[in-house]
């Protein structure tokens, strides 16, 4: 994971969705799942990467979701606010579900969170504090960003970029993290 800025809310989001919204917190029913009205504009919002696995989501693929931060089963008045939003792939979102354990990415700074480049593992950061360092290692736990489909698509984009199959501006876009790691590293000059 890497540090992810907050984006403004689109100017038709309080009519689109909150509003919207606002009916269904003042009953007891399930809420409706006015936040896919804002779905495409959190894509844009944040370049179609995925807040948890710092990976591409392209259109057209069913694999978008609006992830809630704080869960709508537990934060109900949040259920319809921009801010509680986090773009994520379908994989990520089912997987953090309900749970609170997961780092913010809007929270997370740089640095935290670390990729080994000989197996493509995500680990700690070097030289955090305790306490951080076992949050991290809890919210790749909980993400399980190191199972084989996460690695296999992180060695695709790698093995791409080293045959030069793909130029470095494009895995800045597609999948930053790793972009950020080859930085980091020493291995592509800023």
């Amino acid at each position: 994971m890497i540090h992810v800025t907050p984006q403004p809310e689109p100017a038709d989001f309080d009519a689109r969705v909150r509003q919207k919204g606002q009916e269904d917190l003042q009953g007891t029913d399930d809420l409706r799942p006015h936040w896919r009205h804002c779905s495409l504009q959190l894509w844009a919002a944040y370049r179609g990467v995925c807040a948890y696995s710092c990976l591409y989501i392209p259109r057209g693929t069913g694999a978008l979701s609006v992830d809630h931060l704080l869960p709508k089963s537990k934060q109900r008045a949040l259920a319809y606010e921009w801010s509680n939003y986090r773009l994520a792939c379908s994989r990520m979102n089912a997987r953090k579900n309900a749970f609170e354990d997961v780092l913010d990415p809007f929270e997370v700074q740089d640095g935290w969170f670390a990729l080994d480049l000989s197996t493509l593992q995500v680990t700690p950061g070097a030289g955090l504090p305790a306490q951080v360092q076992q949050r991290v290692q809890d919210t790749i736990d909980r993400l399980d960003l190191n199972d084989d489909e996460f690695i296999t698509a992180r060695t695709a984009y790698y093995d791409s970029y080293r045959d030069g199959d793909l130029a470095f501006r494009h895995l800045r876009k597609h999948f930053p993290f790793l972009a950020m790691e080859l930085i980091r590293q020493g291995l592509v000059q800023p």
